[in-house]
């Protein structure tokens, strides 16, 4: 009878902890998409053709964290063929796991791997998020809806990717503009003094 309350207990708790654990990263998602905005709007949403102002899609976009990446392929392998993001608002993406916790661009020393288990448990969160329209009052937005057909042009964030102890995040960017100026990035962003600052700002696709 002990042992079952005990675990009861437990259960509990794990379920409290988890809940408080996904609130905070809500809560610092919302502040990521706020310092990106402020600190790189305008050229997030320029449309350098036109030079008029992108959509903010505020549906983010989920993104899936792979483990097997960079598996051998034999010398006869046929050529893969790179597909560009799909335009949809409910958009979703795949990254490998030796990108974000192993990015030679930063010196291989962004995230860690004792961060890895608790990354790619992330997978099974929050797999929608909205942002609000309190932080986007300047721009202009879209966002799905029953009616809504997907435009264009607009920029769309992918749901932020942390480290254990939430002071380091990733996540994807992506821009459409007209077709021969879209592109998507991938943002590592970092916890400092209590506010989040951009590490580096690598291009993931082009057209």
């Amino acid at each position: 009878m002990k042992n079952i309350l005990l675990l009861f207990i437990l259960t509990l708790l794990s379920c409290s902890t988890k809940k408080d654990e996904d609130l905070i990263r809500r809560i610092e998602s919302i502040n990521i998409i706020q310092t990106l905005i402020e600190q790189k709007g305008l050229e997030m949403l320029r449309d350098f053709s036109t030079e008029k102002e992108l959509l903010i899609c505020l549906n983010l976009k989920k993104v899936s964290v792979k483990t097997k990446c960079f598996e051998e392929t034999k010398a006869n392998d046929k050529i893969i063929v790179i597909k560009f993001p799909e335009k949809s608002f409910t958009n979703k993406g795949e990254v490998c796991i030796e990108k974000i916790y192993k990015s030679k661009p930063i010196n291989d020393s962004f995230f860690l791997k004792n961060d890895s288990l608790n990354i790619v448990n992330q997978n099974e969160t929050f797999k929608t998020f909205k942002i609000p329209t309190s932080i986007t009052q300047k721009f202009k937005t879209v966002e799905l809806t029953k009616n809504s057909k997907i435009t264009e042009k607009y920029i769309q964030f992918s749901i932020p990717i942390f480290s254990k102890d939430n002071t380091k995040a990733y996540l994807k960017f992506d821009h459409y503009s007209n077709n021969e100026n879209s592109y998507g990035n991938s943002i590592y962003l970092e916890k400092t003094n209590g506010k989040w600052k951009i590490k580096y700002i690598e291009r993931n696709w082009a057209i």
